[in-house]
């Protein structure tokens, strides 16, 4: 029965979602994006956990809305005190073994939806809402086996060649037995700078409160590179580098971006 479960809730999940596109206005885009990342870090814990993340998303947006469905395929190598939080950061867990394993399967899904709320011919602002679906096995430490709730705003301001952006939110995490998860702040700063009409490079810096007591909350810094070889293509490669025990201790990631 589980099994049977999670193998029909993506499907169910991508109807939905192509469902609501659909019945949507006829004048925004679509979009697929194929991702890869790999992060590895110890998390404050006594071992390293590594963690393989293959995000697939389907997107629609229009000038004021946006959704998105992200269906993930996940691999964690690790002793089980470190699980996947929904994509490739981890989250401290109970132990589930001493000896270390690898074991991959189904991620969590996401459904992100996003609304302009303001903003100008060169800034806005849009209020964003977050369902983590917790679909991922977490015998198989692919992820917590609950769902996740988030609110966000986030802002943006162009300029002739920079656009200066930035994110913060409060994030609700489901507790699994014998776990008492911590509700959280988040946020995030970046830039990000056109070195040409093909090109453009930029910085972002991440932090989030810790979901445990007596554990660090997670801050990190990504580098990005990103170049679209035509209109309705867009590649970007990034660098990651934690620096508190609650983020990874690196990570390196390549995202491909379809649009149509």
């Amino acid at each position: 029965m589980r099994a049977s479960f999670f193998l029909t809730l993506p499907v169910l999940c991508m109807g939905i979602f192509f469902s609501l596109v659909a019945n949507a206005a006829t004048d925004g885009d679509l979009s697929v994006s194929i991702g890869a990342e790999y992060t590895s870090g110890d998390y404050g814990t006594s071992t390293k956990t590594n963690i393989w993340y293959f995000p697939v998303t389907f997107g629609y947006e229009t000038d004021l809305n946006a959704i998105y469905l992200t269906v993930p395929y996940v691999s964690v190598e690790g002793t089980g005190n470190v699980v996947a939080s929904g994509d490739a950061h981890g989250l401290p867990h109970t132990p589930t073994s001493t000896s270390v394993r690898t074991e991959s399967g189904l991620g969590d899904l996401l459904l992100v939806a996003s609304h302009k709320i303001g903003g100008t011919a060169t800034s806005r602002v849009d209020l964003t809402g977050k369902i983590k679906f917790g679909t991922a096995d977490k015998d198989k430490s692919l992820g917590t086996g609950e769902d996740d709730f988030a609110v966000q705003l986030d802002a943006a301001k162009s300029y002739t060649r920079d656009t200066v952006y930035g994110t913060g939110g409060y994030k609700i995490l489901g507790d699994p037995p014998g776990i008492n998860y911590d509700n959280v702040l988040y946020g995030l700063v970046g830039i990000s700078h056109k070195l040409d009409e093909l090109r453009a490079a930029g910085l972002e810096f991440y932090a989030q409160e810790a979901a445990l007591p007596g554990t660090d909350g997670q801050s990190e810094l990504t580098l990005f590179l990103s170049s679209k070889p035509d209109r309705k293509t867009k590649v970007t490669g990034y660098l990651l580098k934690g620096f508190s025990d609650g983020s990874p201790d690196w990570g390196v990631g390549v995202l491909l971006k379809l649009t149509h």
